[in-house]
């Protein structure tokens, strides 16, 4: 059971830093999650990030505060109360201070002054141009013994170019910052230091669309990054609105005494499922439970929430259809059982829901991860397509990445999309698009030893954590994918007469050794742990006839289909083709094999003969002079 929260747990800590840096920097740039709704434990309210910080900041009396207010471009100048708004009207005017005060919020008419004429008009924003607006709070942010607080909202949407400003963006830019900078003196004595003058707060989506010159380097500017709700402020929220949420509840026994109720579980459960949410997210879901035919389990309502209605395969497994696994499986792979029983004991554990769960007791990890590793074609790929196949009923749900594609330093920006500002921005990531385009698949990342170290961080942050944010900040989730895998790490040196136990250990040690000696990255190797399956080379001679007859069928079933005509071949071509395939190379080496050794010259005969072709004929082919010849007959 949790503890129980206290006022302080209600606060968070960018918060807490917010209202210190406060009484002693001019400037603060808010960004990360600015556009989210907030919690104000005080008056127990949902309200904007502006909102919150105006009501947090002005309670602070010690910070000494004497008009806050809030702009942006299109709502232009508003004050928190009619206090701020008399106030900066008194400054403008250069008129002592006022002993009025007001507890009223909104946008209010400030004067009579020849340059704020348009606040005499009704909905009329003031100082929507920001040409026009900074210059008139310089004065005052400058002035001496007041002490205005100034937001700034929707900067990120302010400058076109962040690398190149346009003149007019440098202009506002400029005068900012000279704003910053205070008065041409500075004076430094008890009084001044406790006031510190105005504070100007900038808030922004992105980071990436200010320029860096407005901020870099300048001790008076602080950034502060404002994350998505923690777990405890998303736990707080969904006990706060158990009431306000429509889904299946399970009774809970306490265990030893302890006081752990249906609200409670029902809690930690969505607190679990929706991490990296925003408050906004959490709303969304309690609206989306309320639009369902009938209520949901809390899982199944998340998942809703972020893939749409789609049928989960994972629930539609059934004991019966997994008893099936290995037998389907071999179907398509053969001679790998220790493989084949890998793939089908994870199958069963995330039947179970028992995936993950070594890591967390809310388990938001890929359903499984596999490291195929072993000679080339062995069938590291095959049983990859056959999994998609056997799990989501279409062997295209494996989503094929050659990573020696993925070998430059700047490759995972393909993977994840370009970040804000760089071409291909708009268009996202492969591997991200990819997934959340079709969020049940097997991931197959071929060929790993090939991607850049840099690239291989994307795929333990997915291996850690189940997703990965592209540069657009759209967060996928890989937690319905199998991630597999695959690798020729030591194929060069495998011991060549060695037995299965010994073929195991040599691999395992040469992918540790990569990872460990070769790249300097021991945590990958870790994070696969024993989910490497050594893939052994096929040289049993049946296994190798069975592959073989296997790669015939399709050529036998297309030749029917397009001339009718059957295609027998002869022992001594099928044993030719055998013998000139080259064991080492696996099933790749029995393809090469019938491409040289009987697609070739079955296609020069079947050109030269497509007149004789009809059905109820056949195609027999043998061996004469280590040559395969043809010849049609009847029947």
């Amino acid at each position: 059971m949790s503890a129980p929260m206290t006022q302080t747990d209600l606060v968070p800590n960018w918060l807490r830093d917010l209202r210190r840096e406060a009484g002693i920097r001019k400037g603060l740039i808010l960004h990360g999650n600015v556009r989210d709704l907030f919690y104000d434990a005080r008056d127990r309210q949902y309200v904007t990030l502006n909102e919150l910080l105006l009501r947090t900041i002005t309670r602070e009396t010690a910070l000494g505060f004497t008009l806050a207010g809030r702009w942006d471009p299109i709502d232009g100048l508003q004050f928190f109360n009619d206090r701020s708004a008399t106030r900066f009207r008194e400054l403008q005017e250069g008129a002592a201070p006022s002993n009025r005060s007001g507890d009223g919020g909104g946008t209010y008419d400030i004067g009579d002054t020849d340059t704020q004429a348009q606040s005499r008009r009704p909905n009329r924003p003031l100082y929507p141009d920001p040409n026009e607006f900074f210059p008139a709070i310089r004065p005052i942010l400058n002035r001496d013994g007041e002490r205005p607080l100034i937001i700034l909202d929707g900067t990120h949407m302010m400058v076109t170019q962040p690398a190149n400003p346009a003149p007019e963006e440098r202009q506002w830019m400029l005068t900012l910052s000279k704003t910053l900078l205070g008065g041409p003196v500075i004076p430094i004595d008890s009084d001044h230091l406790r006031g510190n003058g105005g504070v100007v707060i900038l808030l922004t989506a992105n980071l990436g669309s200010l320029p860096p010159i407005l901020y870099q380097g300048d001790p008076r500017i602080r950034l502060v990054s404002v994350p998505v709700p923690s777990r405890l402020e998303r736990r707080a929220f969904f006990i706060r609105h158990a009431d306000d949420i429509r889904c299946e509840r399970r009774s809970v026994k306490p265990e030893s005494g302890a006081a752990v109720g249906p609200i409670e579980e029902l809690a930690d459960t969505l607190t679990d499922q929706t991490d990296q949410y925003t408050f906004a997210d959490l709303k969304q879901i309690l609206a989306l439970s309320h639009r369902t035919e009938e209520p949901l389990r809390p899982e199944r309502l998340v998942s809703l929430y972020r893939l749409g209605d789609q049928r989960s395969p994972w629930e539609e497994l059934s004991e019966e259809k997994l008893r099936t696994t290995d037998e389907t499986l071999r179907k398509r792979v053969i001679g790998q059982e220790e493989a084949i029983n890998h793939v089908s004991t994870m199958n069963i554990r995330a039947y179970l829901g028992l995936s993950g769960l070594e890591h967390s007791a809310r388990p938001t990890k890929p359903k499984g991860i596999l490291f195929f590793v072993g000679p080339t074609g062995v069938g590291k790929t095959e049983l990859s397509k056959a999994l998609a196949e056997f799990l989501f009923g279409d062997e295209s749900a494996c989503i094929r990445f050659d990573m020696s594609e993925y070998n430059h330093e700047h490759s995972d920006q393909r993977l994840v999309g370009a970040p804000p500002g760089y071409v291909g921005f708009e268009e996202g990531g492969q591997l991200t698009n990819a997934v959340r385009h079709r969020p049940f698949c097997v991931v197959l990342l071929d060929e790993i030893e090939k991607a850049h170290p840099r690239v291989l961080d994307k795929f333990l942050q997915i291996l850690e954590d189940g997703r990965l944010t592209d540069g657009r900040g759209e967060t996928t989730y890989f937690t319905e994918t199998v991630i597999a895998f695959t690798s020729n790490i030591g194929a060069a040196d495998m011991p060549a007469d060695g037995t299965p136990v010994d073929v195991r250990v040599h691999f395992q040690e040469a992918v540790e050794e990569h990872f460990r000696r070769g790249l300097g990255r021991p945590e990958l190797a870790g994070r696969f742990g024993k989910n490497i399956v050594v893939f052994q080379p096929i040289t049993d001679d049946g296994f190798r006839t069975a592959i073989l007859q296997r790669k015939l069928q399709p050529l036998r079933d297309h030749i029917l289909e397009r001339f009718g005509c059957n295609l027998q071949l002869g022992e001594d071509l099928e044993a030719h083709l055998l013998q000139t395939a080259k064991s080492s190379h696996g099933a790749r080496g029995l393809v090469n094999s019938l491409q040289s050794g009987l697609l070739n010259p079955l296609s020069r005969f079947i050109f030269d003969h497509l007149h004789q072709l009809r059905r109820g004929r056949s195609i027999h082919g043998t061996l004469s002079d280590n040559e395969a010849v043809f010849e049609i007959q009847e029947g």
